[in-house]
């Protein structure tokens, strides 16, 4: 009977152990010259948290790599649970994931392997080139009761200052302006039998002053710098921020995490209509209402970098300098200090 469990013990770590092959390759690129970048350090991991082989649900091999000259590295382990990821670790001169990107196994074919096989994923990486020093804050109002009930529902924010102007704080002047619109009933929805009022609640956003404004911006889902310098043209003024119910009472919002905006402020012209200053900056993560029950808008939540040097439109930002004197205890971590 042990000698017959014995056997039967073999085979199953025989079989995990064929069946749990797991290869794959990681092919690094420049973003912009699309060429292979060489000496970039990669992090592979291979999960053995399933069955006899596993010590804990946690337990993981890892194996260290390089890039070749032609930016590519060859990953080879064993899963028992078709888990297996990479990490860029390191590249010189370049930004790069902070978490690295994953992959996962989970199919098995006809012979119990791993699927898919020899797959090889292609990683392009953003070359670090002029960062400077910039003023960064993550900024939120949260005046804990309804804003429309506050100086009429609008109230305005001073970029270079870091601040609010009053009642709620110190600045002095409005750059962006923030009006709580009214809420809007959009009649009777239906979902499932159930019916109730849909419903919109909205900020209106607006940048002041002639030719300052915002330009919406999709970075390429991944990227690490998500704005290198703002645009030359064709900012706009308003944006709207809102929430509510649609007709089939669904939650419905026109946030996006993956938005940015890239901004201008305290334009100056001269007599031949040539801008002679302007400061420019981006705001990660979209701009938030922040909403409590009731429908009540308590204040808005916002991630800023400036450049305070007039008419530089670079925003690569050097990650460690961090030029705003008030960032606050959320200033000093603001967007996972993306650059």
């Amino acid at each position: 009977m042990k000698k017959l469990l014995f056997v039967m013990f073999a085979i199953a770590v025989s079989c995990e152990s064929f069946g749990g092959a797991v290869k794959f390759s990681v092919q690094v690129l420049d973003e912009e010259t699309e060429r292979p970048v060489s000496g970039v350090k990669v992090s592979a991991g291979f999960d053995m948290d399933k069955g006899v082989l596993a010590r804990d649900r946690f337990t993981c091999e890892f194996k260290q790599y390089e890039t070749n000259e032609s930016g590519l590295i060859k990953a080879w382990g064993s899963s028992n649970s078709g888990g297996a990821g990479f990490a860029i670790v390191r590249a010189e001169g370049y930004y790069y994931p902070v978490h690295g990107d994953g992959l996962r196994f989970r199919k098995k074919n006809f012979f119990g392997v791993w699927q898919p096989d020899d797959l090889v994923v292609t990683v392009k990486l953003q070359r670090v080139e002029h960062p400077i020093p910039l003023w960064v804050k993550k900024e939120l109002l949260n005046v804990k009761q309804e804003i429309a009930n506050i100086n009429r529902g609008s109230f305005s924010y001073d970029l270079m200052m870091g601040e609010w102007l009053p009642p709620f704080g110190k600045g002095k002047v409005a750059d962006i302006e923030f009006t709580r619109l009214p809420h809007e009933d959009l009649g009777e929805g239906e979902n499932d039998g159930i019916k109730a009022n849909s419903y919109r609640d909205a900020v209106a956003v607006r940048f002041v002053g002639n030719d300052n404004g915002i330009i919406e911006c999709w970075p390429p889902a991944g990227a690490c710098l998500k704005i290198r310098s703002a645009p030359e043209g064709d900012y706009v003024h308003d944006y709207l921020c809102w929430e509510g119910l649609d007709r089939n009472l669904k939650y419905s919002t026109n946030y996006d995490k993956n938005r940015c905006l890239a901004f201008r402020i305290r334009v100056v012209k001269d007599d031949r209509g040539r801008i002679v200053n302007a400061y420019y900056g981006k705001i990660y993560n979209d701009i938030v209402a922040y909403t409590g029950a009731g429908h009540a808008i308590f204040g808005v939540m916002f991630s800023y970098y400036l450049n305070p040097t007039s008419l530089d439109r670079n925003l690569e930002w050097d990650r460690k300098t961090n030029l705003c004197p008030n960032p606050g205890d959320v200033g000093d971590s603001v967007a996972g200090r993306q650059p």
